[in-house]
């Protein structure tokens, strides 16, 4: 049985592009200008993301505990029970929400999961 989450490349304009699956989409509630990030491990990962810069220090401490880049940003876009349900990367976009992140990061660090 083909998977049914399975799309074929194609060239257009020499540009590759894949059709996402309905399924994906109605999943990531993917809407015309939203931004799609993919993971570049041998398995992709795809996630929905806020088109967010992530500050450096944050981005440092977070490569540091997590090794590589595609789990950092995995952790990024994922809602934090820590954050009241929010993705850690939409409290980015202001100090008070950089902070709260700085401090779940340092949490983390510690183990302390309360």
């Amino acid at each position: 049985m083909k998977n049914p989450l399975c799309s074929k490349a194609v060239n257009i304009d020499g540009k590759l592009m894949i059709k996402i699956p309905e399924p994906v989409i109605e999943k990531l509630a993917i809407s015309p200008g939203d931004f799609v990030e993919f993971g570049s491990t041998k398995n992709v990962s795809i996630w929905k993301s806020e088109n967010v810069d992530v500050p450096t220090d944050v981005y440092n401490a977070l490569v540091e505990m997590f090794k590589t880049e595609d789990y950092v940003f995995q952790w990024l876009n994922k809602k934090q029970k820590y954050l009241s349900g929010k993705a850690t990367i939409t409290m980015l976009t202001n100090p008070e929400g950089k902070k709260e992140v700085i401090g779940l990061i340092e949490r983390l660090k510690r183990g302390d999961l309360s």
